[in-house]
């Protein structure tokens, strides 16, 4: 019982973690962004809507528009019609369903609407004609309500048609972009919400299936990339993404890329151009000492991907690493309070090296957050002794045993005449990290837009449990990572 707790508070922890990869589902369903127009430019609304004037006893629940009788009355929006029925104060009433939840009430027509209920109406059809029927009318006008509920143009809540109308005059425009390049390096395109042309929009990438497909695994990438070619293309420069190529996808297999902009109201997300693309890429140069993760703990500390970050090799390669020391249980950054522009991760035995970190790309590649460097005394930093960089980007490798290892310089202690830091332990597994790409074709297919899950990818319990002995890790490593590539492929399946 007490493993079973432990297993499930663990599972828990690790669907918390910092979103990095999803797995694709459908996300919840979003009212649409719906455009409007008003019926006609002359509202009267010295008595608007909530108007008490002109011997009223309760607020007017609509805006009028003085028309000629018989005057052809425009559905403010596209939608559904919903009522179309005889009201003793009203008269003639017709109201439409919009996308966006919201129903406009047509009132005193001169006779009832033609449109059966569930009729679909489009933006400036008409409806009806403006009469003056009903008890409560006083000349021919067209008066128009907007609620949230059908029967709303009779009783309960309304809002202001004019304001509501006004303020929804634009529609929303679906995303734009294009799927540059699927390489072995990088995966680069460019995505815009012309609805927000300014803002920064997220693109999600799926590899081996579109958006929806149980199969497929995916990634959320902002275009913040400033790109010159963009300037006058589009009208703003921000809009490039650049990620690195997954390394779960560099095993000599072909996989798909599929690229949707993510719309910023919540509206259709539209596969971009030269979307899918097809990347093959063979398995990347591989160098250095290995060094332990040494428990699950520490994997979500430092949120490596087991699909962004991690190479599965065969147990033999990854024995030709030579092991150095576990990496630190969690990254610690600090700069010196001198002004030095220099950010530093504390690594090696009990955190006595300092290791620069290069740039912000390196620091997004790690998954280090800049804005929890500690800001130390300038001594106390420069009394570390300086280490090698960090690298442009974390190689996790793993065979069929349990152990995960990161691929690093070596950082052990040093003894008196051993020389200097070596950067290259082990021999590589591999040569090129060149590949091919090639353009598919467009699927059309729709991006749930749901937000990333777990980089984890539900990691079971007991991971970097030590053995109690001093042995190498690959004989004293816990018992459950053996069977990580099974529990990804199954998670890959479930939606």
């Amino acid at each position: 019982m007490l493993a079973a707790r432990r297993s499930s508070a663990l599972l828990s922890h690790l669907g918390r973690l910092a979103a990095v990869v999803l797995v694709a589902a459908p996300a919840a369903t979003a009212h649409a962004a719906v455009c409007y127009q008003l019926p006609f430019p002359n509202p009267n609304l010295a008595d608007g809507w909530g108007s008490t004037c002109c011997g009223r006893v309760t607020p007017h629940r609509g805006v009028d528009f003085p028309q000629a009788a018989g005057t052809a009355i425009p559905a403010v929006a596209d939608g559904v019609v919903a009522l179309n029925q005889w009201s003793g104060c009203l008269g003639n009433v017709v109201v439409v369903q919009h996308a966006d939840g919201m129903f406009s009430g047509y009132s005193h027509m001169i006779a009832a609407s033609p449109l059966a209920i569930g009729t679909p109406v489009t933006k400036g059809q008409q409806v009806g004609q403006v009469g003056n029927t009903g008890d409560c009318s006083q000349g021919a006008h067209l008066h128009l309500t907007m609620a949230p509920a059908v029967d709303g143009v009779f009783q309960g809540t309304t809002v202001d048609p004019h304001a509501y109308i006004i303020e929804r005059l634009e529609c929303n425009i679906a995303p734009i972009g294009y799927l540059d390049d699927a390489g072995c390096e990088h995966i680069t395109g460019w995505s815009q919400d012309p609805t927000a042309p300014d803002a920064v929009i997220p693109t999600h990438l799926y590899f081996n299936g579109p958006a929806g497909d149980p199969n497929a695994i995916g990634v959320a990438v902002d275009a913040d990339v400033v790109r010159d070619d963009l300037c006058m293309a589009i009208g703003s420069c921000q809009h490039g993404f650049k990620m690195p190529t997954p390394l779960a996808v560099q095993d000599g297999q072909p996989h798909n890329v599929h690229a949707y902009g993510i719309d910023t109201q919540g509206g259709h997300n539209p596969e971009l151009g030269s979307s899918p693309r097809t990347l093959m890429c063979p398995l990347p140069r591989l160098e250095g000492v290995r060094r332990r993760i040494a428990s699950v703990d520490v994997l979500a500390a430092w949120k490596f991907s087991t699909f962004t970050d991690m190479v599965t090799l065969t147990d033999e390669q990854v024995g030709k690493f030579e092991q150095s020391i576990d990496i630190p249980l969690a990254p610690t950054l600090v700069q010196a309070d001198d002004g030095s522009p220099e950010v530093w991760l504390l690594d090696g035995d009990d955190l006595q090296r300092r290791r620069h970190v290069a740039d912000p790309a390196v620091a997004k590649a790690w998954h280090l957050d800049l804005a929890a460097v500690a800001v130390w005394p300038a001594v106390d930093v420069y009394a570390l002794d300086e280490a090698p960089p960090l690298r442009p980007r974390p190689t996790l490798v793993k065979g069929m045993a349990d152990a995960v290892y990161v691929l690093d310089v070596r950082l052990d202690p040093q003894q008196a005449g051993t020389g200097s830091d070596s950067d290259s332990a082990g021999e590589p597994t591999t040569g090129s990290s060149n590949g091919s790409s090639s353009s598919g074709d467009d699927t059309g297919n729709d991006d749930t837009g749901g937000a990333p899950g777990p980089a984890s990818d539900g990691l079971p319990p007991g991971f970097g449990s030590d053995g109690g002995c001093g042995c190498d890790s690959r004989d004293s490593a816990p018992a459950w990572l053996g069977a990580l590539v099974l529990l990804l492929v199954a998670r890959r399946r479930r939606p």
